[in-house]
């Protein structure tokens, strides 16, 4: 018995057990799945699954509201120009420049938990962020930067 794994009408895998692990996702983003067990000689009907992803997730040191809305600034800086973190003082950042929007998914022994709430997906997933020069939050992934201002 083999079981053949949709998302949508496109099959993604066909496995010989019964578990199969789904790859490429995208944060944030609503997958209809379904799963059909197949003899050889005709499928049956689908069972059907609606999951969606978590958003990119990142750790602050401070304690914030749970549930509080805000807003992540994610920037690009060109390699070697200046050491990440350390950039001067006016300098306007990098390029790639973007707004996200956040909420406070928990906040627990001055640990909080902050998810960005669109589709982003330009960072690693459970950076935490440190406090900064000027007070505010940032953490840094390569080239890559996500601010809590």
């Amino acid at each position: 018995m083999q079981y053949r794994i949709r998302n949508g009408d496109q099959l993604i895998g066909t496995v010989n057990n019964k578990q199969y692990q789904v790859t490429g996702l995208t944060p944030n983003t609503a997958y209809n799945l379904s799963v059909a067990s197949f003899n050889g000689f005709r499928e049956s009907p689908r069972t059907n699954l609606t999951v969606k992803t978590r958003g990119i997730q990142v750790k602050v040191p401070v304690s914030l509201t749970t549930g509080a809305t805000m807003s992540l600034v994610y920037l690009e800086y060109a390699l070697g120009l200046v050491p990440i973190g350390t950039e001067p003082k006016g300098m306007f950042g990098g390029g790639n420049r973007q707004t996200l929007p956040a909420k406070v998914v928990s906040s627990v022994n001055g640990m909080s938990t902050i998810e960005i709430t669109n589709s982003f997906n330009l960072m690693r997933d459970n950076l935490t962020m440190k406090k900064i020069a000027d007070g505010s939050y940032a953490v840094f992934d390569g080239y890559k930067a996500l601010y809590l201002r």
